[in-house]
């Protein structure tokens, strides 16, 4: 599969600098970059934002580390939740396609102020090995 645009030409959606040695430090599972991506909100609102239906795309990255789950789009993090923490068993994440990995959640979740429901998908490859290992982190809290 074939990186973003953005990626083959600026490499936007790779790991930043800063971000790059704490991941490493917690090893690194699985990692994809140039990741092409989409963010669809439903009935969503937050404090000067509101959307009945809303699909933007991205370039970006998705990582699994031994402490984390972690997802960028273009520059800002939507994922960084740890493979304890309580959340994850209320985030949904299904396998579409071999290719296309999808998180679905409650903004709330995250968010206090803000209400609607998010869903992230991301095309890579590695779709298929990134579901079954957070589904073995979900499986083992």
């Amino acid at each position: 599969m074939r990186k973003a645009l953005l990626y083959r030409l600026f490499k936007i959606g790779r790991i930043p600098g800063k971000i790059r040695p704490l991941l490493e430090s917690e090893g690194i599972r699985i990692c994809d970059e140039g990741v092409r991506g989409w963010v669809f909100t439903r009935k969503f609102r937050a404090p000067g934002k509101r959307y009945r239906y809303r699909k933007t795309w991205f370039a970006g990255f998705l990582a699994i580390t031994g402490k984390r789950i972690i997802a960028y789009t273009f520059w800002k993090p939507i994922i960084n939740i740890g493979i304890d923490d309580s959340r994850m068993s209320e985030i949904e994440i299904d396998l579409k396609t071999p290719e296309k990995l999808v998180f679905t959640f409650e903004s709330n979740l995250f968010h206090p102020d803000m209400q609607g429901q998010i869903e992230v998908g991301f095309n890579t490859p590695e779709a298929g090995e990134f579901y079954r290992l957070i589904r073995s982190f979900q499986q083992g809290s």
